[in-house]
């Protein structure tokens, strides 16, 4: 399994309407090879920060998504106010660990 952690910035008033576009995503990810999931998470103890997990099978369909026009179409469609005032402001990727209990 291959996790890609995006932790997001954005100004705390624009929170909701970053979670929103996350909502109403296109969802052409979800029929991606190797797509396992994804979920939004938000702080309450950090207002601004919103952390985008998704899990896939391994790094190369992770990779592959990420050059598609699938991942292009989903970006172009998030109002470009909104996306200007997104602040990556750290990526992880987890990609040494297997599941061993649940």
């Amino acid at each position: 399994m291959y996790v890609s952690v995006s932790r997001l910035r954005v100004a705390p008033e624009l929170v909701d309407d970053l979670v929103h576009a996350f909502r109403h995503r296109l969802g052409q990810v979800d029929g991606f090879t190797g797509f396992e999931g994804l979920e939004v998470w938000r702080s309450d103890r950090e207002p601004g920060e919103v952390l985008m997990v998704s899990r896939w099978q391994d790094r190369g369909c992770f990779s592959q998504y990420m050059r598609s026009a699938a991942h292009r179409a989903s970006h172009a469609r998030i109002p470009s106010e909104l996306q200007e005032a997104i602040r990556l402001e750290r990526l992880d990727h987890m990609h040494t660990y297997d599941i061993v209990a649940t």
